[in-house]
């Protein structure tokens, strides 16, 4: 069967120019760590691409290439937080790769502090800063809402925590947001800050972390001195070329109308969490009488391909970032998340619309 894709906030598919990329760079197999000249000339490659993915970020630091983001989160937030007598914030709607890591240290005994959220999915920033003391070293906080697209404002932020605490350093992860809203990360004065290549049209395997210049962080690998001495692990020279690549073709896509068609014609009950001011490329909408689970399955078996929430933690019952944000219990079991790609079109979306009116009027009429 031949699916339509709308699952993009899980994974795009690879453009042809990444793809394309990659493969040429597939033959540039000289370990970048030797002396002689092949590899030093691979080494500059790489290093032209760390200074091109900065450029592109508007950061004044250097760059980390990174297996995933999810490696790049656990190494910024062990990094920070060593000592039991400090602590550590982070709010109840990041990426699992935050969330877990951060509740595994406190099954540990570190300090681990949550921010709830607000009704319209961003972070509370009167619990935020509150949770801030004298001993806090550092704050994690999601740019772009993977569940639901909501946005926190990352310069606002950072200026509030920094002015709380100036030592404080402050992450956020922008898997989500790289190609959907405006980066600028001299402006914002964040500390570190997180990308994937497979969120952006580029392959798996590759990703990392924007380092503020003078900010200081140790290694999660430990061994060689690669990546500035602070990821060991000889480099994925081919991943590392074509996210390059699927950087600098990225572009700033509105998917507003895609949106408005989506909602204009669905005619069943339904709770829309991801309100008009959260990013278009990515709806979490909820159904009554229907479990999300059934008709994403449903979908499926039509051709659709839609997610339920993170599908890092599709497997787990309940939404602590729903719970979070105050959905009722019967809106969260019916809960999808739809996420538009520059693959999608008006078509494909209306025909979506019609697919989920019919999974649900078909489930209900069976359910009676």
């Amino acid at each position: 069967m031949e699916y339509i894709y709308f699952d993009n906030a899980a994974t795009t598919n690879p453009s042809q120019s990444a793809i394309k990329k990659y493969n040429e760079a597939l033959e540039l197999y000289y370990n970048p760590s030797a002396n002689y000249l092949p590899s030093v000339e691979v080494k500059k490659l790489i290093d032209d691409a760390r200074l091109s993915i900065v450029d592109i970020l508007r950061g004044q630091g250097s760059f980390v290439f990174t297996s995933c983001a999810s490696e790049a989160n656990n190494q910024i937030l062990h990094s920070a937080l060593k000592r039991k007598d400090k602590n550590y914030i982070i709010s109840a709607g990041e990426h699992s790769s935050i969330y877990n890591t951060a509740m595994h240290m406190k099954s540990l005994g570190y300090d681990i502090r949550v921010a709830d959220l607000k009704p319209n999915g961003c972070v509370d920033e009167n619990t935020l800063l509150n949770l801030i003391d004298e001993n806090t070293v550092g704050v994690s906080l999601i740019h772009l809402s993977n569940e639901t697209g909501a946005i926190n404002d990352i310069n606002e932020l950072t200026a509030m925590i920094k002015n709380k605490n100036k030592s404080v350093m402050v992450h956020f992860d922008g898997v989500q947001a790289l190609g959907k809203i405006d980066i600028n990360l001299q402006k914002s004065n964040v500390d570190f800050y997180t990308i994937s290549a497979h969120k952006i049209y580029g392959l798996r395997g590759i990703a990392g972390f924007f380092i503020k210049k003078g900010v200081k962080i140790t290694p999660l690998i430990f061994g060689g001195e690669q990546e500035l001495g602070l990821r060991a692990g000889t480099e994925n020279v081919a991943g590392i070329l074509s996210f390059k690549t699927a950087i600098q073709d990225v572009k700033l896509s509105d998917y507003t109308q895609f949106k408005k068609v989506l909602l204009d014609n669905l005619d069943c009950e339904y709770l829309l969490v991801s309100d008009f001011n959260c990013s278009s490329a990515i709806i979490s909408i909820c159904f009554k009488g229907i479990r999300g689970e059934t008709l994403v399955n449903m979908l499926a078996s039509r051709g659709f391909i839609v997610g339920t929430g993170s599908a890092c933690n599709s497997k787990f019952k309940g939404n602590r970032t729903l719970q979070s944000m105050g959905i009722l219990k019967n809106f969260q079991d019916g809960n999808i998340r739809i996420s538009f790609g520059k693959y999608n079109t008006l078509d494909q979306v209306k025909l979506l619309a019609l697919n989920i009116n019919n999974c649900i009027k078909s489930y209900l009429k069976q359910s009676i």
